[in-house]
């Protein structure tokens, strides 16, 4: 999003690991990890943020990793207490310390980004960032953490959604500008909110010599990214479709890139060694080169209604790598999803709105795998048209400008 701006950053996260990246030098990292330590006495309050200084930009390897006592904490829990456990560590432990106080005040911002997270304890880093600098803040949103379409059975979660509407509220007052990637969303932000709404599309590069000219011999699909919010469900109805379609010859396979953690049983469920394969997350110079030799990039959502719900409105930004991917895409999604009926609406995807019509679409294109180079054409047209990254960039650098100098 950044790339080749003029501009000096510093960055307030709260992962673990270290940063990767080509712009930023200066970093404050707080973590899950530190806060949950501090609730249960394994360290000081001093010991909470630190400071991270590179000489150059980072580029580590390393993937993420969840510290045990973070760990320990899921598994006994349901996901919803989990993350109310969380939001109460983070109340709790004084990681508004006078080390990230004055890391804000030494790098002493122009501007700052801030996107729109649905957890309480990111909101409550946005305010504490704008109590000490008074700056403008740009945001972006992709999800939806605020209205009431949402479906839970859980008290848990619905106790945790009222408290959040009102933080996520009490933030977004003290947004000068607020990106999403939907009109959709756009519409919702601007009835609920009244603040300054822009659609912000994901860019990408699309080079006439990445356009295939030829389709593999079985079909290589790909799926890379996150599998949470049940998203494993749907690639694991895939990949049993297409164990059938396999079943008197290889005629297609699946891989899977991601650094989220399966159980054996969803697993199970998908990995066969042999049909459809799942491998540790790649970097994204590997994963340009794994999609130069695949033939259908895949965007996929859960089918299950708390999960449709709270994603109805987002844009997932793999939707633009698979784009920009050099594939075809397809995506198997609910009909109603933002991003499915973006693709859609551009004729842009094989677009897949109910798991029983995989087999037939499927079969179809093995029958007439020639179509892919079609739909790998109408992706590129689409990209061209209304993601390419001068055009954004200079979008996003003409919104801050305006911003700096009011």
């Amino acid at each position: 999003m950044f790339e080749g701006f003029n501009a000096e950053f510093a960055q307030i996260y709260c992962s673990t690991g270290e940063p990767s990246n080509n712009i930023c030098k200066h970093y404050f990292q707080v973590t899950d990890s530190e806060v949950m330590r501090y609730c249960l006495h394994r360290i000081k309050a001093t010991d909470i943020g630190h400071v991270r200084q590179y000489n150059d930009y980072p580029k580590i390897s390393n993937t993420n990793s969840v510290d045990e006592d973070v760990r320990s904490v899921s598994k006994w829990m349901s996901g919803n207490l989990a993350r109310v456990v969380r939001e109460i560590a983070w109340k709790i432990a004084p990681w508004k310390s006078e080390r990230l106080k004055l890391f804000i005040l030494d790098f002493n911002p122009d501007i700052v980004f801030a996107p729109c997270y649905g957890n309480h304890y990111m909101l409550g880093l946005t305010r504490y960032v704008y109590e000490v600098t008074y700056k403008p803040i740009i945001s972006y949103i992709s999800d939806d953490h605020y209205t009431l379409n949402q479906f839970s059975f859980s008290p848990v979660f619905w106790i945790n959604h009222f408290i959040r509407r009102r933080n996520v509220k009490r933030t977004i007052k003290l947004y000068s500008l607020m990106y999403t990637m939907t009109e959709e969303q756009k519409a919702q932000c601007e009835k609920d909110f009244g603040v300054p709404v822009k659609i912000l599309c994901k860019s990408g590069i699309f080079p006439k010599e990445k356009e295939k000219k030829s389709v593999n011999n079985p079909l290589r699909l790909i799926y890379a990214g996150g599998i949470y919010l049940n998203r494993w469900k749907t690639l694991a109805a895939l990949a049993e479709v297409m164990r059938k379609i396999n079943t008197d010859g290889v005629k297609c396979t699946l891989d899977i890139y991601t650094n989220n953690r399966l159980s054996n049983s969803q697993a199970q469920l998908i990995n066969d060694g042999h049909t459809a394969n799942i491998h540790a997350g790649v970097s994204l110079n590997e994963l340009k080169y794994i999609y130069a030799k695949s033939d259908i990039a895949l965007h996929v959502e859960s089918f299950d209604i708390e999960n449709r719900m709270k994603v109805r409105l987002s844009f997932s930004t793999k939707i633009i790598d698979c784009l920009e991917s050099g594939c075809a895409v397809m995506a198997i999604c609910d009909g109603k999803q933002a991003g499915f009926a973006y693709l859609k609406r551009n004729t842009a995807a094989i677009c897949i709105d109910n798991t029983k019509n995989i087999e037939q679409i499927l079969r179809s294109i093995i029958n007439n795998p020639k179509m892919l180079m079609q739909y790998q054409k109408k992706a590129f047209e689409l990209g061209r048209k209304a993601h390419d990254k001068v055009c954004i960039q200079e979008g996003i650098k003409h919104d801050f400008m305006n911003l700096i100098i009011r």
